[in-house]
């Protein structure tokens, strides 16, 4: 998948959705963590992506939570 193509997705999730997507990608860094520290993986690269979803995902999450509080205030605005 494509950089571009993953944000549009993440972008047209519910925050309810990202949170589950959030949760699962930590959920998996914790294995990978876990492999590598035991040696059953070598991959470093897959870690370094997975934290780089994690950011994306995050993004995301802040960018809803600040259009529903500038939701919020326009219509405590509109009054």
């Amino acid at each position: 998948m494509t950089l571009k193509k993953e944000r549009e997705e993440l972008r047209q999730k519910t925050l309810e959705e990202l949170q589950i997507s959030l949760r699962e990608a930590k959920k998996e860094m914790l294995g990978i963590r876990t492999n590598i520290a035991t040696r059953k993986e070598e991959d470093n690269n897959r870690s370094k992506m997975l934290k780089r979803r994690i950011a994306r995902i995050l993004t995301v999450i802040g960018e809803k939570q600040v259009e529903a509080a500038a939701g919020t205030v326009a219509a405590g605005d509109a009054r």
